[in-house]
């Protein structure tokens, strides 16, 4: 039997509540040459209970049980199953519109210099009613710099060749977070990235539930990442204002730092604010901010 053309790569870890309604926007896509690998990445909800169900009665449908390791570990251990040429990505609590598939194979074969293609993605809330909220605009062509300094690429909405994967390495499995961003970073640097200028997935927010732990964790990932990449990974080399470049990160670290302070982590908010002055010295509106942490971390001691 011929092997299908697309790979989709669903990664689930407690997702019982959305991942029936994802799989089914995946099967209720117009293109039907695909595969379906979903990583159930240990979840300890009724996950794997549900796909497995799904599983009997649709067999692009191929259900892998593993422990917990997270999104990269999941996500890389569907890659090394793909059969497909093209690899598509799906949260398990995002949904596709049905022509996602249809448009972007068809995007790619018309052009086919390209490796990469990816699209805007509407917002819904958890209930799945439209969510207003900032959208992001989209870039296309070599977009490591504005990319850098803002984050559009959404997972679900790339379709690329698993020659990307053969050119700059699967995803960062160190990465507790940020792990969308950091790998298209990186494919920034090697490929130029297609656009269809057209809403073809819905993303779930979940921003309300996220606690000041989860946030002051993300606001390291993303701090430590954005720090390497500009500086040992090719970013440096790619984005041609140095000076705008240190300014976000020096924002960065100072977000970064206010997030520890609000959490009481007096001594890493210092830190973070010294880091966002040394990265840019004239980022002035750290110094209150620094000098309070500094006092209270002496206090703490």
């Amino acid at each position: 039997m011929a092997s299908p053309n697309v790979t989709v790569i669903i990664p689930a870890y407690n997702g019982a509540a959305f991942i029936k309604d994802a799989l089914a926007s995946v099967a209720r896509q117009t293109y039907q040459d695909f595969e379906v690998i979903l990583v159930d990445d240990g979840s300890t909800d009724a996950t794997f209970e549900i796909v497995s169900e799904v599983a009997k009665d649709w067999d692009k449908l191929w259900v892998i049980r593993a422990e917990h390791g997270g999104l990269a570990c999941a996500r890389n251990r569907a890659l090394s199953q793909a059969n497909g040429q093209w690899i598509a990505l799906l949260d398990a609590d995002d949904l596709w519109l049905p022509n996602k598939l249809a448009k972007s194979i068809a995007f790619l074969e018309s052009n086919p210099p390209l490796s990469v293609v990816y699209h805007p993605m509407n917002l819904i809330r958890r209930d799945g009613k439209p969510f207003r909220g900032r959208y992001v605009r989209c870039k296309t062509g070599q977009v490591t710099e504005p990319l850098f300094h803002r984050g559009f690429i959404y997972d679900p909405s790339v379709v690329f060749h698993r020659r990307v994967v053969d050119t700059v390495g699967p995803f960062d499995q160190s990465l507790p977070v940020c792990v969308g961003y950091e790998f298209w970073l990186r494919v920034s640097t090697r490929f130029d990235i297609g656009l269809i200028n057209e809403p073809l997935a819905l993303r779930r927010c979940h921003e309300d539930s996220l606690t000041v732990a989860s946030r002051t964790c993300a606001a390291r990932v993303k701090s430590q990442m954005l720090e390497r990449f500009y500086f040992d990974r090719g970013g440096r080399d790619l984005i041609k204002n140095p000076r705008k470049a240190l300014r976000h990160l020096a924002r960065v670290h100072y977000q970064a730092g206010r997030l520890f302070q609000a959490d009481r982590d007096f001594r890493t908010a210092k830190d973070y604010f010294q880091k966002a002055l040394r990265t840019n010295p004239i980022e002035l509106r750290t110094l209150p901010f620094l000098a309070w942490s500094w006092l209270r971390s002496l206090r703490w001691r």
